[in-house]
């Protein structure tokens, strides 16, 4: 028995809080987590909506029913099995969201990123691949991948702020495979560097979320 890869065009959706107009001054790319889809993760940040910040939440390729055989749904960015093509096919489509955000406007708005949980894992490859200039990168509830070069992150991101948000009663940052990849950021000494924690479990903090967007 054998295996053998195809490439074949596909199609996939993602989420805004609004039609670009091409005045915005910054855009926000954020990653949802694990079991998660972007519109109903986007509705987290409707307090931030604003004309000139564009919000772009994409979705994970992969989607499972979250109980069963149906019902509600939910998304992830890969598994174990096939993981590299997976990892490939996470680059091309958010490279097209972002080559075709771009085409809205003439001067190129500020990009920043936001990963949660799983989403995290997935942000920090998209953007040690992209060439990009981050403004700022938030890894929140969640870890760096833990197949990415340190080294690669730290040159990727060497100009960004680097925002690690943490919440005091998330079971998930107490999780071995966790402590040992936050050591990537801690160690990687970012020029402009924050951990910030607030009060809570895994999940988006309101206020805080209000704070890194207007740092």
């Amino acid at each position: 028995m054998i295996q053998k890869e195809i490439n074949f065009k596909s199609r996939h959706t993602y989420s805004l809080s609004h039609e670009p107009t091409g005045n915005e001054t910054s855009i926000w790319v954020v990653f949802h987590g694990y079991g998660q889809l972007a519109q109903y993760f986007l509705k987290k940040f409707t307090h931030l909506f604003h004309e000139e910040c564009l919000i772009v939440a994409p979705e994970g390729l992969n989607h499972y029913y979250l109980k069963g055989f149906s019902g509600r749904v939910g998304a992830n960015w890969m598994t174990k099995h096939e993981r590299e093509i997976d990892i490939v096919n996470n680059y091309s489509y958010l490279n097209r969201i972002m080559e075709e955000l771009h085409l809205q406007f003439d001067q190129a708005p500020q990009v920043n990123v936001l990963g949660f949980s799983q989403g995290v894992a997935t942000m920090s490859r998209w953007v040690c691949q992209s060439n990009l200039n981050i403004g700022k990168a938030v890894f929140w509830g969640g870890a760096p991948a833990q197949d990415l070069d340190p080294t690669l992150m730290v040159e990727r991101l060497k100009n960004s702020q680097v925002i690690l948000a943490l919440g005091d009663e998330d079971p998930f940052l107490q999780s071995e495979m966790y402590i040992r990849q936050q050591h990537l950021i801690y160690e990687a000494e970012f020029v402009n560097f924050k951990a910030l924690s607030y009060s809570g479990g895994h999940d988006l903090d309101a206020e805080l979320l209000k704070e890194i967007f207007l740092m």
